[in-house]
């Protein structure tokens, strides 16, 4: 069996998409990205970095979201494209 890769969401680079594997978080913060819609299996584009690289804007299902890079990283993400 092939052993995937996974990297964080707040480290792939702009105009990439991949597949959301695992939340690594509490209850709370995981509650809030799953409700935003970050749920494994889902595929997300990182559309937009801020300047500053802070925060980062997400692609997902027609909908733009903006995520401070600190949670961006409690996303565990394998890259598609």
């Amino acid at each position: 069996m092939k052993q995937v890769s996974l990297m964080k969401l707040g480290k792939i680079a702009r105009g990439k998409t991949v597949e959301i594997m695992k939340l690594l978080s509490d209850c709370g913060r995981a509650g809030r990205l799953a409700s935003l819609g970050f749920l494994p299996g889902r595929h997300v584009r990182v559309s937009r970095i801020a300047p500053l690289g802070d925060p980062i804007s997400i692609l997902m299902e027609g909908q733009e979201i903006s995520l401070r890079r600190t949670e961006a990283n409690l996303i565990e993400v394998r890259e598609i494209s």
